[in-house]
């Protein structure tokens, strides 16, 4: 009885000490992913917010009107852009020889050759400045420089440069937010090893004192942090920290050299283990209680067991609410990535309306020179032709030597020329006019629109992959359209929607001819020809409905009702996330209050139909 008292201990010690563990890793590690969660929605914000600031800079300094160097031309560009992005304190146009006019001031008085993002500017490189104190402003700021190139080739010389002073105020916001219990806070630091934001107000830069490097601080825990955060590592780590244990989650910003550190006192995180200690103590008390009076007692034997079980009750208990805990971080990370996909996508939008407006400027002058080329033309041959004939009659023998010039041939085909010309033109024309509907940037409002124009520009924008011959025939797309008034929605969504559906559709045809060339005749010998067919209508109900359907191969009837599941793809890895049908049920269903429905069956095409309502305010 007494190797079989031992034995027990022994054992439900064992069994207990690894349960303590176990539990005590988890837990600690859902509150690093928690910490971690905050710091990076703090970084994702900064990031979007430098990033959005930068591409203003990035385009302004490639419009015509800044490229030709001059103020008066230059000036209703930089005020539209600080209108539009009105944290901008104000833009400047500088010289490389440091002389500069700004949208407050006009002419300055004074140089910038000193400023090290306008040396680096000049230089050619693109640059996000560590806050410095404005000549203008008299307040801490961060500047964004882009070089001017003499034309749109970026590896042209420089001309100039262009940049626009941000007040740090967002970046401190967004910093201060960012706490995990009592006394914790957060600080924001620069790649020299000096304070951006800190709760302590001796850390960072003002009009008083230039703020201290932290990699030279007295604090040994404090510089040795600061050295991780300058190199851009990632941690979550004690450290010593003013006098005690402190834990501290540090991460680098993307867009540039800064780093974000959430400093949290020891106790804030501990003190959620305290529980499972007294736990663990309890239990430890409890086996030694039980092992006393079971030794001193053998017919307790019974009730010792019991209590055993008992341990293993309460530990199937914990591992269960753990497993829920891990199913809460799933869903949570699913939801995170749903965001991204969308800001993505919105991102997308406005870099496609951007590229159009940018491709309409050099198309217009092209465009519009067309013509006065045909008259100059016309003017100049006949001024040949006059000339010709003058020529020819003074000294006939000259005729033999005009006649090796082909000017019947020129005057032939020249005129072709231009019509091929005019011809190219138009078309690019239209690609322009296409990517600006599909791009739609008011995504936001609510508005009736043509859904045959947003269906053909999502067509045309997908026109390379219809008429791929490296890895189909050519898709034939056969348009049903009916009589139908503008709808009410939100065009960037439903855009979306279509663009989805019909990259599933070509991806499903492309299928079918994957493989070796056995496996492709087979496979092309179910279909006569690739075909993509678009139909719609207005039912008496007065509800909208856009079929897409394909004839590729059909959708298998056991995962039909899972294809539109968060992250649900027949995909290879790599090729495809499981959004993009989720998302379009989602702008179709919960958006529009509509209904998207999939019908596959073997005998008919596989077609995707979205309803959604006429009137959306109704």
């Amino acid at each position: 009885m007494s190797l079989f008292l031992i034995t027990s201990v022994v054992v439900v010690s064992i069994i207990s000490t690894s349960s303590y563990i176990t539990l005590r890793n988890l837990i600690l590690h859902q509150i690093k992913e928690s910490v971690f969660l905050q710091v990076s929605e703090a970084t994702d914000q900064i990031n979007e917010w430098v990033e959005v600031h930068s591409l203003a800079i990035k385009l302004s300094a490639n419009t015509n009107a800044v490229i030709t160097m001059k103020w008066q031309k230059a000036l209703p560009i930089l005020k539209f852009v600080k209108g539009r992005f009105n944290e901008f304190v104000l833009l400047f146009l500088g010289f490389p020889n440091g002389s500069n006019y700004n949208t407050v001031e006009g002419k300055t008085d004074y140089s910038i050759k000193d400023r090290r993002y306008f040396q680096q500017a000049i230089a050619g490189q693109f640059n996000i400045s560590n806050p410095i104190i404005g000549r203008t402003a008299k307040v801490p700021i961060i500047t964004i420089a882009s070089p001017i190139h003499r034309t749109y080739d970026p590896n042209s010389s420089t001309i100039g440069e262009l940049h626009g002073s941000l007040p740090i105020t967002k970046i401190v916001q967004v910093t201060n937010k960012v706490h995990y219990g009592k006394n914790s806070y957060a600080f924001l630091l620069n790649s020299d090893g000096e304070a951006i934001v800190h709760p302590n107000p001796r850390f960072v830069l003002s009009k008083k004192w230039q703020a201290p490097n932290l990699l030279k601080s007295h604090d040994p825990g404090l510089a040795q942090l600061a050295r991780k955060m300058v190199s851009k590592h990632q941690g979550f780590e004690l450290f010593h920290l003013d006098g005690e244990q402190k834990y501290v989650a540090y991460l680098p910003l993307k867009n540039t050299d800064w780093s974000i550190a959430l400093v949290i006192p020891r106790t804030c995180i501990e003190s959620q283990l305290n529980s499972i200690n007294i736990l663990t103590i309890v239990l430890a008390l409890l086996l030694l209680t039980i092992a006393i009076i079971f030794w001193r007692q053998m017919y307790l034997s019974e009730a010792a067991k019991k209590q055993v079980v008992l341990l293993d009750k309460q530990r199937t208990i914990l591992q269960q609410q753990a497993d829920e805990l891990a199913q809460t971080l799933q869903a949570l990370k699913k939801t995170q990535i749903q965001l991204v996909q969308k800001e993505k996508m919105s991102s997308l939008g406005q870099l496609v309306a951007g590229l159009a407006h940018e491709v309409n400027n050099p198309l217009s002058f092209i465009y519009s020179n067309i013509g006065y080329a045909d008259q100059y033309f016309q003017d100049l041959f006949e001024f040949i032709k006059t000339y010709q004939y003058l020529y020819t009659h003074q000294q006939p023998s000259n005729q033999n030597e005009l006649d090796l010039t082909e000017l019947d041939f020129l005057e032939a085909d020249f005129p072709k020329l231009l019509c091929s010309m005019r011809v190219g033109a138009d078309r690019i024309k239209q690609i322009a006019l296409s990517l600006r509907e599909f791009s739609r940037l008011d995504e936001t409002i609510l508005e009736a629109i043509d859904i045959h124009e947003s269906i053909d520009s999502t067509l045309l924008i997908l026109q390379n992959r219809l008429n791929d011959p490296h890895k189909h025939q050519i898709i034939e797309v056969i348009k049903e359209y009916g009589d139908l008034p503008p709808v009410e929605c939100y065009p960037s969504q439903i855009n979306q929607v279509f663009l989805h559906i019909l990259s599933n559709a070509i991806d499903a045809i492309e299928g079918l001819f994957a493989g070796t060339n056995s496996e492709q005749n087979t496979k092309q010998s179910t279909i006569a020809q690739p075909l993509l067919r678009v139909r719609t209508e207005l039912t008496p109900e007065q509800t909208v409905n856009i079929a897409i359907a394909n004839n590729g191969p059909c959708i298998p009837a056991d995962i039909q009702a899972t294809v539109f599941n968060p992250f649900f793809t027949t995909k290879p890895i790599g090729q495809g996330t499981g959004l993009g049908l989720s998302i379009s049920y989602q702008f179709v269903t919960e958006v529009h209050k509509g209904n998207l429905i999939l019908v596959s069956t073997p005998e008919q095409l596989t077609e995707f139909i979205i309803q959604i309502p006429l009137l959306q305010r109704k």
